[in-house]
């Protein structure tokens, strides 16, 4: 079909304006700019948010060994390593240090502590915050799992250098004693246990033979 022929210049152009904003009118709706540039800006949030902002901060928990390399919580595929457990705890041995979402953990082999007022066990506990924002402490986030399978929680007796309680600020690091009555005396496996909060089921397990 032969288009239209205009002697006014400017009726021509006003026609070729108007075919224009036609044509533009017919695209897809997927070739539309108004369409397309938030979508490529929905696609690149989504992107960004799933490899985390560039952020190289470690996640999750790991046992990190003296070489500094973090190695696997448990075999998982196994029977639990602790009477207990579940396959969200981190298992790991009297010493070692254990990286929490960027907060490492690290407990002593547990000892004897001071029995003025009855017998005790006690482990020292370290904070060390490498996160951005402050984390808490406190002696009552632990407790410890006897030979028999009873939980203890922490006594106020024990040391003299108990872990209290606080906010610790990017950066720190904090230490401190946690002790717990040791009435049944039991020989065996004796298992210190970090949680955090009652509110979270993951807990971090450190194995000592007592």
């Amino acid at each position: 079909m032969s288009q239209p022929q205009y002697t006014d210049p400017r009726e021509a152009k006003a026609h070729a304006k108007a075919d224009k904003a036609y044509q533009k009118a017919q695209r897809p709706w997927y070739k539309k700019k108004r369409i397309i540039v938030p979508l490529a800006l929905v696609a690149l949030f989504i992107i960004i948010g799933i490899s985390g902002g560039g952020e190289s901060a470690t996640s999750g928990t790991a046992v990190v060994n003296p070489g500094g390399q973090a190695a696997p919580a448990q075999n998982t595929d196994g029977p639990p390593a602790i009477p207990g457990a579940t396959k969200n705890d981190t298992v790991a041995k009297a010493g070692d240090a254990v990286n929490k979402d960027n907060l490492v953990l690290t407990t002593t082999v547990i000892k004897k502590g001071d029995s003025t007022f009855g017998k005790t066990l006690c482990s020292t506990m370290t904070y060390q915050n490498n996160q951005k924002g402050p984390v808490s402490f406190n002696a009552f986030d632990w407790k410890l799992q006897d030979p028999n399978g009873t939980i203890l929680t922490t006594t106020i007796g024990g040391s003299d250098n108990t872990l209290n309680s606080g906010d610790l600020a990017p950066g720190g690091k904090v230490t401190g004693d946690v002790c717990f009555d040791n009435k049944s005396s039991a020989s065996g496996q004796y298992v210190v246990l970090y949680q955090g909060s009652i509110f979270l089921g993951d807990r971090i397990a450190w194995m000592n033979k007592v």
